[in-house]
């Protein structure tokens, strides 16, 4: 009995010494941060991606928090779904970003969706303004 405790008692102490000695010899996690130009452009080709879907609920949700003071979401999906514009691509110019200011240059493909020029496809090129609020990029919507 006293030589099972003893064992107990020397088993705990070895763990307890040996513990820090395999925390250090675990493989460690490595955190790669992705720049702000990475993560701007992955949002930039989200928030087109729903336009072109014409989801406009989910691309509401990427524009800045002083546009959405000014339309609701139900506002936005009246104004963006009943569009004469139907919007067919889009290609990713350019972004970059410098602290809490980015822009990116899209390619927007689109067409009429009107009888008389529903058959002709028109592209131009848009510069866009986004704003990192709390470590999230948004569109700067102007209208």
């Amino acid at each position: 009995m006293v030589a099972e405790r003893l064992r107990s008692v020397i088993f705990v102490v070895l763990a307890v010494m040996l513990a820090p000695l395999l925390i250090q010899c675990s493989p460690k996690t490595q955190i790669i941060k992705e720049s702000d130009e990475t993560v701007l452009r992955r949002r930039v080709e989200e928030y087109w991606g729903y336009k072109i879907k014409g989801e406009w609920s989910k691309s509401y949700l990427y524009e800045s928090s002083d546009f959405r003071k000014g339309m609701t979401i139900e506002g936005y999906i009246t104004q963006y779904g009943r569009s004469v514009v139907k919007w067919e691509r889009f290609d990713i110019l350019e972004v970059w970003a410098s602290g809490e200011e980015g822009h990116a240059k899209v390619n927007a493909t689109y067409r009429f969706i009107i009888p008389q020029t529903r058959k002709a496809v028109v592209s131009r090129v848009v510069q866009e303004q986004w704003m990192k609020n709390e470590g999230q990029w948004f569109h700067a919507s102007s209208s």
